[in-house]
């Protein structure tokens, strides 16, 4: 694909990169906020170091032309660990955009080469957590668990988890500090640090471990085929289609989307299709039967019996 613009950041070293963007896009950067507007378009991102090893990062994007982001580094620096956070897709409003979800949390190190594809005339947000091993191990001390096995392993990895609610109440903390009428700077340093807990508590609970040397192609095209083909709730994907379009055999297209996101193409697809159904109910006036029908479930009672499946409880107490 041709690109507009590419983004090459140095992640551990976010302001020349921030520099550069509002140079070249004709924006303002203050050492700690980019703006850009301009014919095809807008940058809102917030950046924050802490600690000599840590960067806090939330961007909302709308761009009407091709962009990518992708990670620039040299082979001697310093390791560093990334959780990128993508806030985007819900359906939480009938005016929101249903062709693009970049929902979840995605965790890698500086060995695994990372792209991101941003959606055209769909407005995106992210999160981004950047922090060093020395950092890292000051917090964590010697504990010994998952996290640590991971972080200490220098193979290329990446681990991807769904954006739960207790992770997206956290982001959404974040999102509504950036007023700076009602700002609280302390929470953009303990609220990525409660999420880095959260994930380490994940990683302990959870059985599969995490994916080493995923080629960054397949990573790249596998992120795009989640973000843009599994995305309309309404309509169940169709494998063929993606087949052809991917040129893979379906048997292919699953292994290798599974490779990365734990499950294959349909049963991700459901999983995010009930995370969306939890949000509604948590989070709007609907009724379970409007929620049903609007996530084109067969009807409400195999929506519940999902639901129920998947949080251990039905979809009505936890609107009660």
């Amino acid at each position: 694909m041709e690109y507009q613009y590419i983004i090459d950041g140095d992640e551990l070293a976010q302001e020349a990169s921030y520099k550069k963007v509002a140079k070249d896009l004709k924006g303002e950067w203050d050492g700690e906020h980019l703006k850009v507007e301009n014919s095809w378009c807008e940058i809102d991102a917030h950046s924050f170091y802490y600690l000599d090893g840590m960067y806090i990062s939330i961007s909302d994007l709308l761009f009407k032309k091709p962009v990518l982001f992708r990670s620039n580094r040299q082979s001697d620096d310093q390791p560093y660990f990334a959780l990128k956070i993508g806030f985007t897709g819900t359906f939480l409003s009938d005016n929101e955009s249903k062709d693009f979800n970049n929902l979840g949390v995605f965790f890698y190190n500086s060995t695994q080469n990372f792209e991101v594809e941003y959606p055209v005339d769909t407005r995106c947000q992210w999160v981004s957590i950047i922090f060093s091993k020395e950092l890292f191990e000051r917090f964590m001390g010697e504990q010994t668990n998952k996290i640590t096995d991971l972080v200490n392993d220098t193979s290329a990895w990446f681990k991807y988890f769904p954006l739960d609610i207790e992770i997206e109440n956290l982001v959404r903390a974040l999102f509504f500090n950036l007023d700076k009428k009602r700002r609280r700077p302390i929470y953009f340093f303990t609220k990525p640090l409660e999420i880095i807990s959260l994930i380490r508590e994940k990683m302990d609970k959870e059985a599969s471990g995490f994916k080493k040397n995923i080629h960054e192609d397949d990573l790249k095209i596998m992120m795009q085929l989640k973000e843009q083909y599994l995305s309309d709730f309404t309509k169940q994907p169709n494998l063929s289609d993606l087949s052809f379009k991917y040129g893979m055999s379906i048997s292919k297209l699953n292994r290798v989307f599974k490779s990365i996101f734990d499950k294959p193409i349909l049963q991700f697809y459901n999983q995010q299709k009930i995370e969306e159904a939890y949000r509604q109910i948590n989070r709007t006036n609907k009724s379970i039967t409007e929620i049903s029908m609007d996530l084109n479930f067969t009807n409400v009672g195999y929506m519940s019996k999902m639901f129920k499946d998947a949080y251990g409880f039905p979809p009505s107490e936890l609107r009660n």
